[in-house]
């Protein structure tokens, strides 16, 4: 499967860019701060094509309470904070003994997500950054099939927030992620046509957040930004 894949030399400029923007350091010019595209297929977040029950495009089916019990418990271990509004089971399964599970939450005002446990192992995978690497991968990976995560912006908005911008995102990607502490980088486009490139903390990540303009990325090399109005 083709992947792609950010180079060594953007993650540099573009983090010591995004740091000079923000007015600190931050920890992006390091040579093991390397940024890497739409994830390829893991075992952990990856689970076919979902159940048959969800071809076709039909929405995942809310679970009951204690599968959305389950589902809370499992986003605070993976990290991520949500004030969960649902959740629906995408795999439960034992396989040689251990068993993996994997729900997808809708988070109020924020992105949803696919958190996963296998054996010991947590992931956690939000919509944006999923709905990207499925296309990358021509269909082969996991997707976010709840009614309240198709095709919201919810996430991408209070992210832009939280970075300081005061636009309304109209559109927005994922552009991967990783590095040490690891991010997650997005392209935002916002009403009126201005652009931003934001990176993210993933969960548990004590990287900052930061964000600079489309333009500044392109002067300094950092990125060159694709959404259009």
């Amino acid at each position: 499967m083709k992947r792609l894949i950010l180079s060594l030399a953007f993650a540099m400029v573009a983090g010591s860019a995004l740091a000079q923007a923000s007015g600190g350091t931050g920890s992006y010019g390091a040579p093991s701060a390397n940024v890497t595209g739409p994830r390829e297929v893991t075992p952990a977040y990856t689970m076919g094509r979902y159940q048959a029950a969800n071809e076709g495009g039909k929405a995942l089916e809310p679970g009951n309470p204690l599968q959305q019990k389950a589902a809370r418990e499992l986003t605070a271990e993976a990290g991520v904070t949500c004030d969960q509004t649902t959740a629906g089971v995408v795999k439960d399964s034992i396989k040689g003994g251990k068993r993996t599970v994997s729900y997808e939450v809708a988070c109020k005002d924020d992105f949803g997500w696919i958190v996963s446990k296998s054996g010991d192992t947590v992931n956690a995978y939000d919509c944006l950054a999923l709905a990207a690497s499925e296309k990358a991968a021509k269909g082969k990976l996991a997707t976010c099939h709840l009614a309240a995560n198709r095709g919201s912006l919810a996430g991408v908005a209070t992210l832009a927030s939280k970075a300081g911008l005061t636009c309304k995102p109209i559109n927005a990607t994922y552009l991967g992620g990783g590095g040490d502490p690891p991010i997650s980088r997005y392209e935002v486009l916002c009403n009126g046509g201005s652009g931003y490139i934001i990176d993210a903390p993933q969960p548990r990540s004590k990287a900052p957040l930061q964000a600079m303009s489309c333009a500044r990325a392109k002067a300094t090399g950092a990125a060159v930004c694709a959404l259009k109005p």
